[in-house]
């Protein structure tokens, strides 16, 4: 078994242990001699972070520190998976296996700071959802779940995007047969991204404990849409490391300061976002916001693009790229706080004898970003549309 390990900390605290840097298009072959792989990965708190896999015949588990199954995917279909890791979740190994009956299987893996972007979609109230359609999934106490049934064309592929942050879920997807495809459990995930082949699927989600209304959110796009940020593998078969980011630091302006313009609102465009500490994908998530909410904008970054606005609970930033302004919104206050984009994870890549060790650096820690070298935050990601953010 190989074994990687995604610390959330400084790559060159991992250098010590030598080796070449894994490219992004490295694949790793899963035969009789290496059957698979655990990547581990421990997020800063307060922190969320994504594991990304590229897929061929192959399964995915991920284990939390207890060794309990938090999210199984056993299915050839899948070909790319995103896993958005809840805030606060403890470390979790992902395990990629060959599925039955394969002589081999292959994977690529690296940690990114956010999920993979779609284009926005048409939000549909009722039937079901295909490609370049979105459908948004209230959920509360009284009504804690729901679902929603995906149509992929037989002739193309699929990337189904799920986000469900802040509702603790557990969720499921099965195919027209009754087949489960994936799972995740007990909150430890709160969005994935799966390209899948064609076909009819549903998407089942389950919050738990549910103290306030979340609107989770389910999109499919076409796989041309995002083929610059997923290259699916086509082989033919034959602790708590905060102090090391950096990125635990400003914290927004208080609530009454993003009182004092409430004639400018922000109001949400994506299914659900992320509400952090400071202006970019390097602060903490405060909390969340989901799409119709409004909130009083305060002021700005420099650039222009994060605004900080108030709360039940004090006030969070918010990307841009993901809510509409209405009312007065010239002349917002322009806060002196950096744009800081969150650094993925280094992956360390260890043979069985030990012998050679692989590193994937993070890349360098986000400083001051200008208006034209800022990145969205979509929620899941669209911020989510998750974007995250």
């Amino acid at each position: 078994m190989k074994r990687f390990i995604l610390f959330a900390a400084f790559s060159a605290l991992l250098l010590v242990f030598g080796g070449a840097a894994l490219a992004q298009d490295d694949i790793i072959t899963l035969n009789d001699a290496s059957p698979s792989i655990d990547a581990v990965i421990t997020l800063p708190q307060d922190m969320s972070g994504v594991v990304s896999l590229d897929l061929q015949d192959a399964s995915v588990t991920m284990l939390d520190s207890n060794n309990e199954v938090v999210f199984l995917m056993t299915d050839p279909r899948v070909h790319h998976l995103e896993l958005s890791i809840a805030p606060n979740t403890g470390t979790h190994t992902v395990r990629v296996e060959r599925l039955p009956g394969v002589v081999e299987a292959y994977v690529r893996i690296e940690s990114k700071s956010e999920m993979t972007t779609i284009p926005a979609n048409p939000v549909l109230t009722e039937g079901q959802v295909t490609l370049n359609q979105e459908a948004a999934l209230p959920l509360n106490s009284t009504a804690p779940g729901g679902s929603v049934e995906v149509a992929i064309p037989q002739n193309a592929n699929g990337l189904v995007q799920a986000t469900f942050p802040g509702a603790n879920a557990t969720a499921q997807v099965v195919d027209e047969n009754g087949q489960v495809v994936a799972a995740a459990y007990n909150g430890h995930v709160d969005g994935v991204n799966m390209l899948v082949d064609g076909g009819n699927y549903t998407f089942t989600i389950l919050g738990n404990n549910l103290n306030s209304d979340v609107v989770a959110g389910v999109a499919v796009v076409p796989q041309e849409e995002v083929t610059e940020e997923i290259a699916p593998i086509v082989v033919e078969n034959t602790d708590d490391n905060s102090g090391d980011m950096g990125i635990v630091g400003t914290s927004a302006p208080a609530n009454d300061t993003a009182q004092t313009a409430a004639a400018c609102n922000a109001i949400i465009a994506a299914s659900s976002v992320n509400l952090r500490s400071g202006p970019g994908t390097g602060y903490t998530v405060l909390g969340y916001g989901y799409r119709g909410e409004t909130y009083p904008i305060g002021g700005q970054n420099p650039q222009g693009n994060w605004f900080v606005v108030g709360t039940d609970t004090g006030s969070a930033w918010v990307a841009g790229s993901v809510i509409v302004r209405s009312g007065e919104c010239d002349g917002l206050t322009v806060y002196n706080i950096p744009y800081r984009e969150a650094e993925a994870a280094p992956v360390i890549i260890v043979t069985p004898d030990a012998a050679t060790t692989v590193v994937q650096p993070a890349p360098p820690a986000g400083t001051f970003y200008n208006d034209d070298a800022y990145e969205n935050e979509h929620g899941e990601r669209e911020d989510e549309e998750y974007d995250d953010d």
